[in-house]
Order: structure tokens, then sequence, then C-alpha cells
């Protein structure tokens, strides 16, 4: 039977399955991250345009809005793509992050559908409720608490593939949920969980915001009129300032993001800091471009902020405060440097002192406009999201096998390529409909060994990964076990009380298994 496999080229999905996921996880990330940005600074254009009666900064925020609502409702065309592809192409979304998370999914589908029905009735009722404009402008401040909770969700099931562990004094602390199926509260509130939900929110809200000042820039190369050049240069100088103030947050989260790495993924951590992995990919280190970039966006942001304090009146970020934060990025670099070698540190120092001169030339050249300084930084903040996401998910070990076979304490290894067929489904490649099982096919084994005459070893390994990994086991302690193990056949794992207690008495000696 296994040379008969061996021999059938199964069918492979075009570019193969790790390549299709990500590609369209990579475009879902870019677009679905405008969104918590979009919906932020479409509030404070509002609000400045309400307290400031200035009736350009409403028009300003109406117009993005429009480019936010076709952005949206691409990404969540997108995103029922993306699960469709992890259905088919990514057996662990089903059989370990679904049962985990089966409630956290629903409910963040159930957000998707009320985002989009707000997002558009914001839109097309704008000059409906003109009159009653508080009372729009609160519908639309709702989006982004909206949109943040959206994404909290999100955060929660991708932090746990790179940080399954849990802490000791949590495991018991279950306060009431230990009886709700597909709501597992210990691997949502995994270790990586706050870090990565805060990164992301200052990383979200700078993306957005720089994207709303890269199209303020487009705009500016493509109007005639004064008042409306002077209307796009004012809502650009806005979104970027509120862009650049969340930029400047990232070094601080950053670190302590990558310290929690580094005690509960140390793979990860070293796949980044190393350059192992698929961190490397086509002979670039990917981890190394994404930061050249963030450092070029420093300058560049540094540059605009001493020009627009010099020139421009309003509102501006105190340049003591971006000069700290420049510091304290440079201490970061310098500290990633040591581990990633001095070049990586000189290389990121001249990226941010070129980047920087170039603005200044641009702002020279532009009679102090942002135009094309805006569209530089929109496109910058587009590289960084792709890049952060694709190395985020590069670097952490993969769950299955190349052969896409489980192994028992050790299934989170390589990645693979190709469409996962398990030999009772590998018999033909031929599709067709039947009623009846054919006389030639045996009847598939759902275990290959016998409980009853089983080992503790293999009871472990057969009956402890159909939901989870061998790697959140060793994360109780020994006296934990009976209690846990009585848990988990309320779930529903098929050992009998005999079994049960051989598992915990094997687990409680730590032996290996």
């Amino acid at each position: 039977m296994t040379s008969l496999l061996a021999e059938i080229p199964f069918i492979q999905f075009p570019g193969g399955a790790k390549w299709s996921i990500g590609f369209t996880a990579l475009f879902h990330t870019s677009v679905g991250s405008l969104a918590i940005g979009f919906a932020f600074a479409v509030t404070i254009l509002q609000i400045v345009g309400y307290r400031q009666r200035e009736a350009k900064y409403d028009l300003l925020a109406k117009r993005v809005q429009l480019w936010h609502v076709c952005i949206y409702n691409i990404g969540t065309i997108n995103a029922i793509g993306l699960v469709f592809l992890l259905s088919g192409l990514y057996p662990q979304f089903w059989s370990q992050l679904f049962v985990h998370f089966f409630w956290t999914m629903i409910v963040e589908e159930l957000l998707f559908f009320l985002l989009a029905t707000t997002l558009t009735l914001h839109y097309f009722f704008w000059d409906h409720l003109r009159g009653h404009k508080k009372m729009h402008i609160t519908l639309g401040a709702l989006l982004t608490p909206m949109f943040f909770l959206q994404f909290f969700l999100i955060n929660g099931m991708g932090a746990f593939m790179l940080t399954p562990g849990f802490a000791k004094g949590g495991v018991s602390q279950w306060q009431g949920t230990a009886g709700i199926l597909g709501w597992d509260k210990l691997a949502f509130y995994n270790p990586s969980f706050l870090m990565l939900t805060l990164h992301r929110t200052f990383a979200n809200f700078a993306y957005g915001a720089f994207m709303v000042a890269c199209i303020c820039g487009v705009w500016l190369y493509r109007s005639k009129r004064p008042r409306m050049q002077e209307l796009h240069e004012r809502g650009g100088r806005t979104a970027f300032n509120l862009a650049f103030i969340s930029f400047l947050c990232l070094p601080i989260v950053g670190f302590f993001y990558a310290w929690v790495l580094k005690y509960h993924a140390k793979a990860s951590y070293d796949n980044l800091m190393y350059g192992r992995g698929d961190v490397v990919a086509g002979g670039l280190d990917w981890w190394w471009i994404k930061h050249i970039v963030v450092a070029s966006m420093i300058g560049i942001g540094l540059a605009y902020s001493r020009r627009q304090a010099r020139v421009h009146k309003g509102f501006t970020i105190p340049m003591a405060l971006v000069y700290g934060i420049a510091g304290l990025y440079l201490v970061f670099y310098a500290g990633m440097g040591m581990m990633m070698t001095w070049l990586f540190f000189w290389a990121s120092l001249a990226c941010a002192v070129g980047a920087g001169l170039w603005a200044t030339h641009l702002l020279n050249r532009n009679a102090n406009s942002g135009r094309a300084v805006f569209i530089l930084m929109g496109v910058l903040s587009f590289a960084t999201v792709l890049l952060g996401g694709y190395n985020r998910e590069a670097s952490r070990p993969r769950f299955v096998s190349p052969s896409g076979q489980a192994q028992a304490g050790a299934n989170r290894i390589a990645h693979y390529d190709n469409v996962y067929a398990p030999n009772e489904r590998a018999a033909s490649v031929s599709m067709r409909m039947v009623t009846s099982r054919p006389a030639h096919v045996p009847t598939p084994t759902l275990t290959q060994i016998d409980p009853d005459r089983a080992g503790p070893e293999d009871l472990i390994s057969d009956q402890c990964i159909g939901c989870h990994t061998l790697q959140r086991v060793r994360t109780y302690p020994r006296k934990d076990w009976p209690r846990v193990v009585r848990r988990m056949q309320a779930y529903g794992t098929k050992i009998s009380n005999e079994q049960a207690k051989k598992i915990s008495d094997h687990l409680i000696s730590g032996k290996p298994y």
C-alpha cells in the first residue's frame, strides 16, 4: 500500500499550498490592516472639521471614506477566499485551530458583516445626516472599536500559532469556561497575545493614516485649484502627524514583543535574529529588509517633522518627542546589530540618513509641500505591512512534517508545499462520486495501534495530537495530570478510565513519550 501511494501523482494546487495561502493572506493583511487606521483617520478629520467649522475637512473625510468602503469590501471577498484555501490546503486549520477557536471565529465572522453594513451606511447616509452631525460622527467613531475588536479576535489565533505555551499559574484558572466547547481561553490569551495586539494596534493606526496622507498626496498632484490643493495639503499633514505619532510608539512595544518571543518562541526568535528558515528567501533576509525600510521611514519622518515645525502653523509633533524616540530607535537598532552583525546597524543608519536627505530634497523641490513625502511614506508603510506579515509567519516552526504526517513530539517542524493527502483518501487521483465503498478499497483504520494493548507512550502519541500539538502537553505541571486527563475525557477523547490512568501515571513519572 505504501509503495503504491508513493507512485501516485497527487493533484497539486498551482504554486503549492504554502505560497498560495501566503499570497492570499498577505493581500488580505495589506487590505484588512487599513480598516482600523482609515476609520480612526476619518473620525479625526470629521471632528476637526466640526470643531473648526471647516466643511473642507468633512469633504476630505467623505472622500477617504469612499476609498475605505471599496477597500474593505474587497478585503471581505478576499477573506472568504482565504478561508476556503485554509480549509482545503491547511489541515491544521480544522484539526486544531477550529477546535480551539470555534466561537472566536463565529464572532469574528459576524463582525465582518456588521462592520461592512455599518461602514457602508455611514458613507451613503453622509449627506442625509448633515443636520445631525454629532450622531453621524458618533456612528463613524464606533467603527474604530469595532475594527479593534475584530483584529483583537484574529490576534488570539495568530499569537497562538507562534507561542502555544501557558503559564503554570494559569493552568487551573478556567473561571467557568471549562465546559464550553470551541473556546480555549488559555490558548487565546497565550504569552505573545498582548504584545502582538499592541504592536498591530499602533502599526495599523500608522499604516492607515500614512495611506490617507498618500491619497492626499496623489490628489495634490492632480488638483489644479488652489483651494483644493490647500485642503489636501492640510488633510495630508494632519494624517501624517497622526500616523507618525503611532509609528513612534512601535519600538517600545516591539522591544517587549521581542522579549516575549525570546522566552516563549525561541525557534522563531532565532530564525529572525540569525536569518534562518523561510525568513531568508530568494537569497535575501527579509527581516533585514523590513527593518531597513522602517529606518528609512524614521529618517523621512524626522525630516518632514523638522520642516513643518518651522514652516506650518497649527498641530505639529513636538520635536523633543521626535528626537527622543529617534534616540530610542538608535539604541534598539544597536542592540539588534549586536545579534544580527554590525553591518545591519550601519546599513539601517545609512538608509535613515539617506532617506532623510531625500525627503528634504523633495520638500525643497515642491516648495515645502509634502505631496511627494506623503506618497513615499504610503509606499514604504505598505511595504512594512507586507514584510512584517511575511516575517512573522515565516519565522515560526511549522505544524507538520514535509510528508504531511503528524510526528509525535516533533510535529511542529518543516513546512510543506503539497496538498495533504491522508492514506484513506489517496487510493486514486481520479475524482468521482460514489454511493458505496468499492470492493477494492480497504476499510480505513482510524488508529494504527490497539488501544487495549498499547503502552502509555503509544496512547499519548495516538490520542493527544488529535486536537493540539504535543508541545502543549509539555506545559502542564505533573501534579495536574489526573485532572487534565479527566477534562480531556469530558471533551470527547476516546479513552477508557484505565487508559486515562495509564496516561496520567506515565506523565506524572516524567518519563519520555
